[in-house]
């Protein structure tokens, strides 16, 4: 797929990719829909089983990738006199492939997944299980759910999905998570590649994995200006030239696509 996606950092965002890439699809008059599969962590209170995945590029501290969930686009294919859901996932495999091929490469036992529409882009969740929750009343002035789970949803902590739009839509979750992404493969191709396996500079890899190799930390010092225990103020002072510097390309990831964004919602919109 020629679009410019970062799929080479697999340690977040795919729920902004699959969206970017269902909104690609939609300007091209092509419709799909999205395949989630969620860990036992997302959706019981009793299991800390995540989704873990090799590193093959080994930037992460602890040599694999940990996802609560995962999500694709997913699309119907006639092969032969068959109509098949592929899965699109340049992330894990070079072409689509059948959603249950797509299932199995996650490899965990227990795992829960929904294939819904493409507009719900992301889902909301609650420590409290669904049972627990009022149901809804037609008679109170409420919203009601915007996807009605399966009944053997009804212990789980998903509560619903919501779309692109308000907050997410205002604060360009999608163009932040591709610069994200973006900026990441960068700083892994320019800084922590060409001596990953110097043992001369193995302090300076294992820094530079604790600030690129977790999403979180890489999210809250590159794209979020701030701090945290492991990204402390001394860290950041120790490698301010470097921080300012990724700072400084993430914002131009972020205009880049926020433009390209805007092109894309003209070409559907038109």
């Amino acid at each position: 797929m020629k679009s410019g996606i970062p799929f080479g950092y697999q340690q977040a965002n795919c729920h902004n990719i699959s969206h970017y890439i269902s909104l690609l699809l939609a300007s091209k008059g092509y419709q799909c829909a999205k395949i989630w599969a969620f860990a036992p962590v997302v959706y019981s209170t009793s299991s800390s089983k995540l989704i873990s995945i090799p590193d093959k590029k080994n930037i992460s501290p602890t040599g694999k990738i940990d996802w609560g969930y995962h999500v694709a686009p997913i699309v119907k294919v006639r092969i032969g006199n068959k109509v098949r859901k592929m899965a699109i996932d340049p992330g894990l495999f070079k072409t689509p492939v059948r959603y249950r091929t797509w299932l199995a490469k996650l490899k965990i036992k227990q795992l829960i997944y929904l294939i819904v529409d493409s507009e719900w882009y992301l889902f909301n969740s609650s420590m409290i299980p669904n049972s627990e929750l009022l149901p809804y009343d037609e008679s109170l002035d409420a919203n009601p759910t915007n996807v009605k789970l399966p009944d053997w949803f009804s212990d789980k902590l998903i509560t619903d999905f919501f779309k692109y739009e308000e907050d997410a839509l205002e604060q360009h979750w999608i163009e932040q998570g591709l610069s994200v992404n973006e900026t990441a493969i960068a700083f892994y191709d320019a800084e922590i590649k060409p001596i990953l396996n110097s043992p001369e500079h193995q302090n300076l890899v294992y820094d530079y994995k604790m600030l690129v190799g977790n999403v979180f930390n890489f999210e809250t010092v590159i794209r979020d200006g701030n701090w945290n225990y492991e990204m402390t103020t001394d860290f950041q002072i120790k490698h301010q030239e470097i921080i300012a510097k990724y700072r400084q390309i993430y914002l131009a990831n972020l205009n880049k696509w926020q433009e390209s964004m805007a092109v894309l919602n003209d070409l559907i919109n038109n």
